[in-house]
Protein backbone atom coordinates (compact mmCIF):
# COMPACT_ATOMS: atom_id res chain seq x y z
CA UNK A 1 0.00 0.00 0.00
CA UNK A 2 1.62 3.04 -0.88
CA UNK A 3 1.25 6.20 0.94
CA UNK A 4 -0.52 9.10 -0.32
CA UNK A 5 1.61 12.48 -0.19
CA UNK A 6 0.72 15.69 0.10
CA UNK A 7 2.02 18.85 -1.46
CA UNK A 8 2.13 22.53 0.57
CA UNK A 9 -0.03 24.84 -0.62
CA UNK A 10 1.75 27.94 -2.72
CA UNK A 11 2.32 30.60 -1.30
CA UNK A 12 0.41 34.08 -1.96
CA UNK A 13 1.71 36.18 -3.96
CA UNK A 14 2.53 39.39 -1.89
CA UNK A 15 3.03 41.49 -4.86
CA UNK A 16 0.16 41.49 -6.33
CA UNK A 17 -1.83 44.48 -5.57
CA UNK A 18 -4.42 43.67 -2.75
CA UNK A 19 -7.80 44.54 -2.31
CA UNK A 20 -9.26 46.99 -0.64
CA UNK A 21 -11.46 45.96 2.80
CA UNK A 22 -14.50 47.38 3.17
CA UNK A 23 -16.00 48.50 6.54
CA UNK A 24 -15.90 46.67 9.50
CA UNK A 25 -19.17 45.32 10.11
CA UNK A 26 -20.02 45.34 6.63
CA UNK A 27 -22.31 42.99 4.36
CA UNK A 28 -20.73 43.95 1.21
CA UNK A 29 -20.34 41.82 -2.07
CA UNK A 30 -17.13 42.43 -4.51
CA UNK A 31 -17.00 40.11 -7.14
CA UNK A 32 -14.00 38.20 -6.95
CA UNK A 33 -12.46 39.88 -10.74
CA UNK A 34 -12.93 43.17 -9.23
CA UNK A 35 -9.61 44.85 -8.95
CA UNK A 36 -9.53 47.60 -6.36
CA UNK A 37 -6.44 49.69 -5.07
CA UNK A 38 -5.00 49.42 -1.40
CA UNK A 39 -5.55 52.98 -0.95
CA UNK A 40 -9.30 52.87 -1.97
CA UNK A 41 -11.97 53.08 1.04
CA UNK A 42 -15.26 51.43 0.65
CA UNK A 43 -18.20 52.09 2.85
CA UNK A 44 -20.37 49.53 4.71
CA UNK A 45 -22.59 47.16 2.45
CA UNK A 46 -20.91 47.91 -1.37
CA UNK A 47 -21.10 45.92 -4.36
CA UNK A 48 -19.39 45.96 -7.17
CA UNK A 49 -19.75 43.99 -10.05
CA UNK A 50 -17.42 41.84 -12.32
CA UNK A 51 -14.16 43.40 -14.10
CA UNK A 52 -14.69 46.97 -12.34
CA UNK A 53 -11.57 48.68 -11.65
CA UNK A 54 -10.90 51.04 -8.76
CA UNK A 55 -7.70 53.02 -8.34
CA UNK A 56 -6.23 55.93 -7.24
CA UNK A 57 -7.49 57.36 -3.73
CA UNK A 58 -11.27 56.05 -4.35
CA UNK A 59 -13.93 57.12 -1.62
CA UNK A 60 -17.19 54.71 -1.87
CA UNK A 61 -19.92 55.76 0.72
CA UNK A 62 -21.89 53.49 2.37
CA UNK A 63 -24.22 50.94 -0.03
CA UNK A 64 -23.14 51.86 -3.12
CA UNK A 65 -24.17 49.34 -6.26
CA UNK A 66 -21.26 49.43 -8.73
CA UNK A 67 -21.78 47.69 -12.04
CA UNK A 68 -19.89 45.06 -14.06
CA UNK A 69 -16.40 46.73 -16.47
CA UNK A 70 -16.92 50.41 -14.10
CA UNK A 71 -13.84 52.64 -13.61
CA UNK A 72 -13.29 54.62 -10.57
CA UNK A 73 -10.13 56.88 -10.54
CA UNK A 74 -8.24 59.66 -8.56
CA UNK A 75 -9.07 61.59 -6.03
CA UNK A 76 -12.67 60.61 -5.99
CA UNK A 77 -15.97 60.71 -3.68
CA UNK A 78 -19.45 58.95 -4.23
CA UNK A 79 -21.68 59.96 -1.69
CA UNK A 80 -23.53 56.85 -0.31
CA UNK A 81 -26.40 54.96 -1.97
CA UNK A 82 -25.32 55.98 -5.38
CA UNK A 83 -26.07 53.68 -8.05
CA UNK A 84 -23.33 53.26 -10.99
CA UNK A 85 -24.32 51.18 -13.80
CA UNK A 86 -21.97 49.66 -15.94
CA UNK A 87 -19.21 50.69 -18.01
CA UNK A 88 -19.32 54.55 -16.69
CA UNK A 89 -15.84 56.08 -15.94
CA UNK A 90 -15.49 58.59 -12.93
CA UNK A 91 -12.80 60.24 -11.96
CA UNK A 92 -10.86 60.23 -15.29
CA UNK A 93 -8.05 62.41 -15.95
CA UNK A 94 -9.41 65.68 -18.17
CA UNK A 95 -9.24 66.13 -21.37
CA UNK A 96 -7.27 69.36 -21.36
CA UNK A 97 -4.12 70.11 -23.09
CA UNK A 98 -3.00 72.31 -20.08
CA UNK A 99 -3.63 69.45 -17.61
CA UNK A 100 -0.15 68.11 -15.82
CA UNK A 101 -0.84 64.74 -14.65
CA UNK A 102 1.24 65.26 -11.43
CA UNK A 103 -1.58 67.56 -10.09
CA UNK A 104 -3.99 66.44 -7.70
CA UNK A 105 -7.79 67.73 -8.86
CA UNK A 106 -10.70 66.02 -7.48
CA UNK A 107 -14.18 64.31 -8.31
CA UNK A 108 -16.69 64.48 -6.07
CA UNK A 109 -20.48 62.41 -6.32
CA UNK A 110 -23.23 63.17 -3.88
CA UNK A 111 -25.30 61.14 -2.22
CA UNK A 112 -28.25 59.04 -3.98
CA UNK A 113 -27.01 59.53 -7.49
CA UNK A 114 -27.40 57.36 -10.46
CA UNK A 115 -24.84 57.31 -13.26
CA UNK A 116 -26.15 55.38 -16.07
CA UNK A 117 -24.22 53.03 -18.27
CA UNK A 118 -21.48 54.61 -20.35
CA UNK A 119 -21.46 58.02 -18.74
CA UNK A 120 -18.05 59.61 -18.48
CA UNK A 121 -17.10 61.78 -15.29
CA UNK A 122 -13.57 63.92 -15.59
CA UNK A 123 -12.12 65.49 -12.77
CA UNK A 124 -11.22 68.95 -12.54
CA UNK A 125 -8.11 70.45 -14.39
CA UNK A 126 -6.25 73.03 -12.65
CA UNK A 127 -4.54 71.86 -9.24
CA UNK A 128 -6.74 71.29 -6.35
CA UNK A 129 -9.75 72.23 -8.48
CA UNK A 130 -12.87 69.57 -8.82
CA UNK A 131 -15.47 68.29 -10.94
CA UNK A 132 -18.99 68.04 -8.68
CA UNK A 133 -22.39 66.24 -8.90
CA UNK A 134 -24.89 67.57 -6.22
CA UNK A 135 -27.16 64.75 -4.02
CA UNK A 136 -29.99 62.43 -5.95
CA UNK A 137 -29.18 63.71 -9.52
CA UNK A 138 -29.11 61.13 -12.74
CA UNK A 139 -27.15 60.75 -15.34
CA UNK A 140 -28.38 58.82 -18.70
CA UNK A 141 -26.31 56.37 -20.24
CA UNK A 142 -23.36 58.07 -22.45
CA UNK A 143 -23.76 61.20 -20.82
CA UNK A 144 -19.97 63.25 -20.44
CA UNK A 145 -19.35 65.66 -17.94
CA UNK A 146 -16.33 67.26 -18.55
CA UNK A 147 -13.47 68.82 -16.18
CA UNK A 148 -14.52 71.18 -13.80
CA UNK A 149 -18.41 71.22 -13.96
CA UNK A 150 -20.73 71.79 -11.42
CA UNK A 151 -23.70 69.85 -11.09
CA UNK A 152 -26.40 70.99 -8.89
CA UNK A 153 -28.62 68.16 -6.53
CA UNK A 154 -31.84 66.38 -7.96
CA UNK A 155 -30.92 67.47 -11.83
CA UNK A 156 -31.50 65.01 -14.33
CA UNK A 157 -29.37 64.97 -17.36
CA UNK A 158 -30.73 62.96 -20.53
CA UNK A 159 -28.79 60.38 -22.61
CA UNK A 160 -26.28 61.26 -25.19
CA UNK A 161 -25.88 65.06 -23.00
CA UNK A 162 -22.43 66.40 -23.10
CA UNK A 163 -21.64 68.90 -21.18
CA UNK A 164 -18.25 71.02 -21.98
CA UNK A 165 -16.06 72.36 -18.97
CA UNK A 166 -16.82 74.57 -16.55
CA UNK A 167 -20.24 74.67 -17.06
CA UNK A 168 -22.60 75.22 -14.38
CA UNK A 169 -26.09 73.29 -13.63
CA UNK A 170 -28.24 74.63 -10.95
CA UNK A 171 -30.52 72.67 -9.48
CA UNK A 172 -33.38 70.90 -10.50
CA UNK A 173 -32.94 71.63 -13.86
CA UNK A 174 -33.69 69.16 -16.73
CA UNK A 175 -31.37 68.71 -19.63
CA UNK A 176 -32.98 66.54 -22.53
CA UNK A 177 -31.23 63.87 -24.89
CA UNK A 178 -29.07 65.07 -27.09
CA UNK A 179 -27.60 68.72 -25.60
CA UNK A 180 -24.32 69.89 -26.61
CA UNK A 181 -23.58 72.72 -24.27
CA UNK A 182 -20.30 74.94 -24.42
CA UNK A 183 -17.92 75.52 -22.07
CA UNK A 184 -18.47 77.65 -19.15
CA UNK A 185 -22.15 78.26 -19.95
CA UNK A 186 -24.65 78.13 -16.98
CA UNK A 187 -28.37 76.86 -16.51
CA UNK A 188 -30.30 77.90 -14.07
CA UNK A 189 -32.29 76.16 -11.83
CA UNK A 190 -35.53 74.53 -12.63
CA UNK A 191 -34.82 75.32 -16.65
CA UNK A 192 -36.02 72.82 -18.82
CA UNK A 193 -33.60 72.17 -22.25
CA UNK A 194 -35.48 70.57 -25.02
CA UNK A 195 -33.59 67.66 -26.93
CA UNK A 196 -31.09 68.05 -29.85
CA UNK A 197 -29.97 71.52 -28.52
CA UNK A 198 -26.69 73.46 -28.79
CA UNK A 199 -26.50 75.55 -26.03
CA UNK A 200 -23.66 78.34 -26.09
CA UNK A 201 -24.94 81.01 -23.53
CA UNK A 202 -26.52 81.40 -20.12
CA UNK A 203 -30.09 79.84 -19.84
CA UNK A 204 -31.58 81.92 -16.80
CA UNK A 205 -33.16 79.88 -13.61
CA UNK A 206 -37.53 78.46 -15.25
CA UNK A 207 -36.84 79.24 -18.31
CA UNK A 208 -38.02 76.60 -21.16
CA UNK A 209 -35.90 76.00 -24.08
CA UNK A 210 -37.17 74.79 -27.58
CA UNK A 211 -35.52 74.90 -30.94
CA UNK A 212 -32.23 76.95 -30.11
CA UNK A 213 -34.24 79.40 -27.73
CA UNK A 214 -36.21 79.98 -24.53
CA UNK A 215 -40.25 80.20 -25.31
CA UNK A 216 -41.35 80.45 -21.99
CA UNK A 217 -41.36 79.14 -18.62
CA UNK A 218 -41.08 75.53 -17.33
CA UNK A 219 -44.40 75.97 -15.94
CA UNK A 220 -44.76 72.05 -15.45
CA UNK A 221 -41.09 71.41 -13.70
CA UNK A 222 -42.06 74.54 -11.07
CA UNK A 223 -45.22 72.83 -10.13
CA UNK A 224 -43.89 69.56 -9.52
CA UNK A 225 -41.13 71.62 -7.48
CA UNK A 226 -43.87 73.20 -5.32
CA UNK A 227 -44.06 76.76 -6.64
CA UNK A 228 -47.32 78.08 -5.52
CA UNK A 229 -49.42 79.95 -7.91
CA UNK A 230 -48.49 83.20 -7.34
CA UNK A 231 -44.92 82.92 -7.56
CA UNK A 232 -45.15 80.86 -11.08
CA UNK A 233 -47.10 83.72 -12.05
CA UNK A 234 -44.49 86.04 -11.09
CA UNK A 235 -42.15 84.13 -12.62
CA UNK A 236 -43.89 84.28 -15.83
CA UNK A 237 -44.11 87.77 -16.12
CA UNK A 238 -40.33 88.17 -15.66
CA UNK A 239 -39.65 86.17 -18.52
CA UNK A 240 -42.06 87.44 -20.34
CA UNK A 241 -40.73 91.54 -19.68
CA UNK A 242 -37.41 89.92 -20.08
CA UNK A 243 -37.90 87.68 -23.42
CA UNK A 244 -40.56 89.01 -25.33
CA UNK A 245 -41.46 92.50 -24.32
CA UNK A 246 -38.89 94.31 -26.58
CA UNK A 247 -37.36 96.43 -23.68
CA UNK A 248 -33.35 95.82 -23.42
CA UNK A 249 -31.69 94.59 -20.67
CA UNK A 250 -31.36 97.40 -18.31
CA UNK A 251 -34.42 98.30 -19.11
CA UNK A 252 -36.20 94.67 -18.64
CA UNK A 253 -34.31 94.29 -15.43
CA UNK A 254 -35.31 97.73 -14.22
CA UNK A 255 -39.13 96.48 -14.98
CA UNK A 256 -38.95 93.30 -13.64
CA UNK A 257 -37.42 94.83 -10.19
CA UNK A 258 -39.82 96.95 -9.95
CA UNK A 259 -43.26 95.01 -10.47
CA UNK A 260 -42.17 91.79 -8.99
CA UNK A 261 -40.53 93.30 -5.62
CA UNK A 262 -40.08 90.90 -2.74
CA UNK A 263 -40.00 87.82 -4.81
CA UNK A 264 -36.91 85.56 -3.96
CA UNK A 265 -37.23 83.43 -7.35
CA UNK A 266 -37.30 86.56 -9.78
CA UNK A 267 -34.35 88.13 -7.33
CA UNK A 268 -32.84 85.04 -8.02
CA UNK A 269 -33.89 85.54 -11.94
CA UNK A 270 -32.63 88.77 -12.31
CA UNK A 271 -29.01 88.11 -10.22
CA UNK A 272 -28.30 85.07 -12.35
CA UNK A 273 -29.40 87.67 -15.94
CA UNK A 274 -26.90 90.18 -14.19
CA UNK A 275 -24.15 88.33 -12.99
CA UNK A 276 -23.68 86.78 -16.86
CA UNK A 277 -20.70 86.17 -18.62
CA UNK A 278 -21.24 84.67 -21.85
CA UNK A 279 -24.62 86.25 -22.35
CA UNK A 280 -28.09 85.57 -21.97
CA UNK A 281 -29.43 83.14 -24.73
CA UNK A 282 -32.53 84.53 -27.03
CA UNK A 283 -35.96 84.25 -27.24
CA UNK A 284 -37.15 81.56 -29.70
CA UNK A 285 -37.27 83.12 -33.09
CA UNK A 286 -40.91 82.62 -33.97
CA UNK A 287 -43.11 82.82 -37.47
CA UNK A 288 -44.94 86.17 -38.44
CA UNK A 289 -48.23 83.61 -37.52
CA UNK A 290 -47.05 83.05 -33.90
CA UNK A 291 -48.57 85.21 -31.00
CA UNK A 292 -47.28 86.20 -27.52
CA UNK A 293 -46.29 83.20 -25.58
CA UNK A 294 -49.82 81.71 -24.95
CA UNK A 295 -51.36 81.65 -21.12
CA UNK A 296 -49.50 78.64 -19.20
CA UNK A 297 -51.66 76.35 -18.48
CA UNK A 298 -50.94 76.35 -14.59
CA UNK A 299 -52.43 79.76 -14.14
CA UNK A 300 -55.14 78.21 -12.23
CA UNK A 301 -54.18 75.66 -9.78
CA UNK A 302 -57.01 73.61 -10.34
CA UNK A 303 -54.90 72.53 -13.51
CA UNK A 304 -54.75 68.83 -13.59
CA UNK A 305 -51.11 67.39 -13.04
CA UNK A 306 -48.45 66.49 -15.92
Amino acid sequence: MTQRTTSAKAPRNRTTPRRARAATGSRSAIHPTAIISATAQLGKGVRIGPYTVIDGHVILGDNCRVGPHVHLSGHTTIGEETVIHAGAIVGDTPQDLAYDSKSVTHTEIGRKCTIREYATIHRGSAPGSKTVVGDRSMLMGFVHLGHNCRIGSDVVIANLTVLAGHVEVEDRAFLSASVGVHQFVRIGTMAMIGAHNLILQDVPPYCLLQEGGVCGMNHVGLRRGGINQKTRLAVRGAIKVYFFSGLNRPNALATITERYRGIPEVSHFVAFVQSTKRGIIDARRRSQAETEPAPEPDDDDSATGS
